[in-house]
């Protein structure tokens, strides 16, 4: 028993498996980091420490050695989250959501954008870890908005395209049958 497929069903599955391929290949692309700018400087060679400050295990004396600085949480957040702005490319994810809809937006917020490995050069593990999770979630957060405003806009016109329509097809009709109505008849 074979079923028989018209050619708009037909051009429908091959859209839709055209659009999801696209998306799946281009993925990479949609996360450019690249684009960002380091908002900080170098790390310095040497610390000096706090007075009263006794080095922890494995470090040299003071005067002799690297201390590391504390770890400053907040501007680690920060740096991320005004990198992963930057490094977000809204257009794409706004066309994502535009051409998929919920399957852009869901592709959005599964999506892993990483941070540049050339950032984290030198940084403490403490900065890399507070740097890594607030960078993941606001490029993700990022991505998710722009997605979503895509889609948003999508359902917008469409919704708009079927009210013009309607309204057209009901001025039509009421045209016609009052047409009918009031010319006479042969």
């Amino acid at each position: 028993m074979t079923r028989s497929v018209g050619s708009c069903e037909w051009v429908r599955t091959v859209l839709v498996v055209a659009v999801v391929s696209a998306a799946m290949i281009l993925l990479p692309m949609f996360q450019r980091p690249a684009m960002a700018q380091q908002s900080w400087g170098p790390t310095p060679g040497y610390t000096p420490p706090p007075p009263g400050y006794a080095p922890p295990p494995g470090y040299a004396a003071p005067g002799q050695g690297y201390y590391p600085p504390p770890v400053d949480a907040a501007r680690a957040t920060t740096e991320a989250v005004n990198d992963a702005h930057a490094d977000t490319n809204g257009a794409l994810w706004f066309f994502a959501g535009c051409l998929l809809t919920w399957i852009g937006i869901v592709i959005a917020y599964v999506a892993e954008p990483t941070p540049p490995p050339a950032r984290l050069l030198g940084k403490s593990p403490e900065y890399l870890a507070v740097y890594t999770t607030a960078y993941k979630s606001e490029a993700r957060s990022a991505q998710g908005r722009a997605a979503i405003w895509g889609a948003v806009t999508t359902v917008a016109v469409v919704v708009v395209i079927w009210i013009v329509v309607v309204v057209s097809v009901t001025h039509q009709a009421s045209t016609y049958n009052t047409a009918a109505l009031v010319a006479p008849a042969p």
